[in-house]
């Protein structure tokens, strides 16, 4: 099943770029889409801190994808889906959403690499890590399952994220979630905070919403983002709130809530990302301290 999500934002950016040698050395991952192994004639994938990086052509062309370079910017299109990354900036337009990369575009060896699980998941399809077989499994939902992905155990996917977190700035945690969002009768109401930019995904949907304005969406089905860029800092606030607590991104860790929806966020903590996440109405209680 395709959905056009991105499902977790990042908020830093890398200045730096590996060098030859180390890319070299590196181990070289297999990647597959729908079971098909992906050829990379020239130029090979790498791991960097958990990451896999990819030369960003190939992997978007596997997927249905077409993809041009001018002016030192990616240009991906798909299905009315578009996505432009400018190399050497963290900062990513994904149709009229401004988010932040964990690791900016670069390019190595005469090739545009980009983080993989962002491109895969941005463009609808579902990413699967085995790194004992450095193995990254993509499924478009239109094929088997990957005979060679692990079996996600309970245990493991109940450790995904840790409890839900503040990051530095609040400015939009506090519109959002302090007297504004709420969960009613099946239903998640709010109004998009100002100087804020929001969008639903859900049944094959990308909708824009306005500042100002409110919305209401049945729990159960789809998500929505929120985003609150500081220009002055690079910095970008962001939350993910989903419908849907079995949706797959959540590894099965909210299963048995219901009548609940589940806010995602990602913070950056001693130079490493960490996923933290809490239903809906245990942000709403944190954020009457904010």
């Amino acid at each position: 099943m395709k959905k056009f999500m991105g499902l977790i934002f990042s908020v830093v950016i890398v200045s730096s770029s590996i060098s030859g040698s180390a890319l070299a050395a590196s181990p070289v991952p297999k990647v597959t889409v729908d079971q098909k192994a992906v050829a990379f004639p020239d130029a090979k994938p790498y791991v960097e801190s958990n990451r896999v990086l990819i030369p960003v052509r190939f992997v978007s062309q596997a997927l249905g994808a077409k993809v041009d370079y001018k002016n030192k910017t990616v240009l991906i299109s798909q299905d009315g889906k578009s996505i432009s990354m400018k190399v050497n900036s963290a900062i990513v337009t994904r149709d009229q959403d401004k988010l932040l990369l964990d690791v900016p575009a670069r390019v190595q060896k005469n090739r545009v690499y980009v983080p993989l699980r962002f491109v895969s998941e941005a463009l609808g399809a579902q990413v699967d890590w085995n790194k004992a077989k450095l193995l990254v499994a993509i499924s478009t939902g239109t094929g088997a399952a990957d005979p060679e992905q692990p079996e996600k155990k309970p245990e493991e996917s109940k450790t995904f994220f840790k409890p839900f977190e503040w990051e530095e700035k609040t400015g939009l945690a506090k519109s959002l979630f302090k007297n504004n969002i709420r969960v009613n009768a099946g239903t998640v109401t709010f109004t998009v905070p100002a100087d804020a930019t929001a969008s639903f995904y859900g049944d094959g949907k990308t909708v824009k919403l306005s500042p100002g304005k409110e919305y209401s969406y049945p729990l159960g089905l789809g998500s929505i983002s929120f985003s609150r860029i500081y220009a002055a800092e690079n910095y970008i606030e962001a939350y993910s709130v989903f419908l849907d607590t079995k949706h797959p991104t959540l590894h099965g860790q909210f299963d048995d809530v219901t009548g609940d929806a589940v806010v995602d966020h990602t913070l950056i903590k001693n130079e490493k990302m960490v996923g933290t996440a809490g239903t809906l109405g245990e942000v709403i209680a944190a954020a009457k301290s904010l």
